[in-house]
């Protein structure tokens, strides 16, 4: 098999000719209900065009690729082979991640079953027995290749949680026998457990329909199109923005490894180099990664004037991180028109905003004490009070900006919660009433009808754009002043080249003797240096801290790389980080202070540091 995704040519292009499509062909939209009818319409209209071709570092030397016409094919064989072992509508399956085109065929047979996926790691763990035992999967879907031990391990799960499991495999179907399932529009489709510990998303096929059209929407593109992705294909905007969303667009996926990018984050770009790709979508952080790991003569070997869409779907997206990127990667091609920033949410369906009028990302310039009352108070670029926001484009849904106290509309200069209402909005939690109402039954007090999800997230609307500043219970309250994390943590990385870009978590806790809440910075190295050198990084963060926030950190804790937890898709999970830190799970290189014998904090430092560098002075009042 080729290792070139496509069937027309020695390579992709961006051009009609060279993937062999007529003006007709690439302007039809789906008419599907299902995401079954939809990869049964595509194989048809697009029969032997790549769908996918999957490649670890993207570069096509270990590629293996499939078309329409074969995504179609394998989906209906694995689809009758759940259905000869029993799986009928509505029979949730544990489908075991698999990274590349095994794990896409895989969530396709499921539905092709009728059955509702429910995506697990194959690397067994805590959060794979909290999934299992609140599915209730009396099936699982695994490929040859999966570990005998780990088949062993999520058998032990699912017997400890009552649900012995009958296993299926990938490769025991005949596609002659499949039998089209009775399922439609209001059929559950997935249920999606994004981190550690989350309620079971339950996401309809109307969902995933109606969130692949306002992709459309939000980011325009067709058959033509050449996407480049790294993103877990079973979770977010891998699955929707990637795999379905391509599926959607009848348009060829190179697929590459999430570790992949993590070890050498340049080859991702290389990738849309080689492909002459025109999307990609990736998180705030790893376009921080490619400006901060990529060498002059690196980025002089790239093209990236192919790419139209690059969607940025941090949260919060960075001015910082967009200026530094065009500036190192336009002699390479790249224009700014090309950023995308976007704001979504598994129970919102994936996309909730995206996409504007403006040709450029928007970016509103805000008066940092007022913004730590939530307060919006417009101000000059120049001054130095500022703080740069980012509109992540027009909203796609209904959207009201909420005060989650008192449940009343904020006035147009407040920062509130965003709750969100349409038809991409999920049905709520697996088998969680409580839960579900909380989350998804929210009614305003006055001025809007609902019911609306709550997102969890705080944001603003101005001028027709949302504007989102992160996750609530993320939100740093420190003598009464409200931080926002992501602030704090892109100061104590840019400290230093040995403090690894986007891999912080900044978070405040209560001290077991109670009083004040203290401020805790967990940041990465990237890679072991001497103790010496430790000490002089925890000095260089807190001198940044006062510098540019006017606070000092109560707690500092440098960490090898890639330790602190992360979604899927390589968001920072400060949470989880909290969780870690007060249950003394870290595993630091070095922290200040030390924790005492009893998990008191103590007054000796692992690393040498001076008391004069950091002592603290009494925290600022802000108003």
């Amino acid at each position: 098999m080729s290792c070139e995704p496509t069937g027309h040519g020695p390579a992709l292009r961006a051009d009609r000719r060279a993937r062999g499509l007529s003006e007709q062909s690439r302007d039809v939209t789906p008419t599907a209900d299902t995401v079954v009818e939809l990869l049964g319409q595509q194989a048809a209209w697009c029969g032997e065009k790549v769908a996918f071709h999957s490649s670890y570092y993207g570069d096509g030397r270990d590629g293996t690729q499939v078309t329409y016409r074969e995504l179609d094919y394998r989906a209906r064989a694995i689809a009758a082979g759940l259905q000869r072992s029993g799986v009928i509508e509505g029979s949730p399956v544990l489908v075991l991640r698999r990274s590349g085109l095994d794990g896409i065929a895989s969530l396709f047979g499921c539905w092709y079953a009728g059955g509702i996926a429910v995506p697990i790691a194959e690397r067994v763990g805590p959060g794979v027995a909290s999934v299992i035992a609140d599915a209730g999967a009396g099936f699982a879907l695994a490929s040859p290749a999966t570990p005998p031990s780990v088949r062993s391990a999520v058998d032990s799960m699912a017997a400890r949680a009552g649900e012995p499991l009958v296993w299926c495999c990938t490769e025991d179907g005949d596609p002659g026998a499949w039998e089209v399932p009775v399922i439609d529009a209001h059929t559950v489709a997935i249920i999606q457990y994004p981190v550690r510990g989350a309620r079971g998303v339950v996401v309809s096929h109307s969902n995933l329909m109606a969130s692949l059209a306002t992709l459309a929407e939000a980011w325009p593109g067709d058959q033509r199109d050449v996407a480049v992705s790294w993103l877990a294909t079973h979770h977010g905007m891998g699955l929707l923005g990637t795999v379905l969303g391509g599926v959607y667009r009848g348009c060829s996926t190179v697929l590459m490894s999430p570790s992949a990018i993590m070890a050498r984050p340049i080859c991702w770009l290389e990738a849309i180099s080689r492909w002459r790709a025109t999307m990609t979508v990736a998180p705030d952080a790893a376009y921080r990664r490619c400006v901060a790991r990529s060498t002059p003569a690196q980025r002089a070997a790239l093209d990236l004037s192919s790419l139209s869409v690059a969607v940025n779907t941090g949260q919060p997206v960075r001015a910082a991180t967009m200026r530094a990127f065009i500036e190192a990667f336009a002699p390479a091609g790249f224009r700014a028109e090309a950023f995308t920033p976007v704001y979504g949410l598994t129970e919102a369906g994936g996309l909730v905003a995206g996409g504007a009028a403006s040709p450029l990302p928007v970016v509103r310039y805000l008066d940092q004490a007022a913004l730590q009352s939530d307060r919006l108070v417009d101000v000059a670029s120049d001054d130095p009070a500022a703080v740069e926001v980012v509109s992540c484009g027009r909203p796609r849904a209904q959207v009201v900006i909420i005060d989650p106290q008192t449940r009343r509309p904020c006035a147009p200069n407040e920062v509130g919660e965003i709750w969100i209402a349409g038809p991409s909005v999920v049905r709520g939690y697996w088998e969680a009433p409580a839960a579900t109402e909380h989350t998804f039954g929210a009614m305003p007090a006055r001025a809007h009808k609902g019911p609306f999800l709550r997102s969890g997230d705080r944001g603003f609307i101005r001028g027709g754009q949302l504007f989102v500043m992160g996750r609530c219970h993320d939100l740093v309250v420190v003598g009464g002043t409200h931080y926002h994390p992501y602030d704090i943590e892109a100061t104590a990385a840019d400290c230093h080249p040995l403090l690894v870009t986007g891999r912080g978590a900044v978070f405040a806790v209560a001290p077991p003797s109670g009083g004040a809440e203290q401020l805790v910075v967990v940041q990465e190295v990237s890679r072991r240096v001497t103790d010496t050198k430790l000490a002089n990084l925890i000095q260089l963060i807190q001198a940044a801290l006062t510098e540019h926030h006017d606070i000092q950190a109560d707690s500092i804790i440098l960490m090898p790389s890639m330790q602190i937890p992360t979604t899927p898709d390589g968001e920072i999970q400060r949470s989880a980080c909290r969780d870690h830190y007060l249950d003394g799970n870290l595993n630091p290189l070095a922290q200040w202070p030390t924790p005492g014998p009893t998990g008191e904090v103590g007054e000796t430092n692992v690393v040498e540091l001076t008391t004069d560098v950091i002592a603290r002075p009494p925290r600022a009042a802000h108003s």
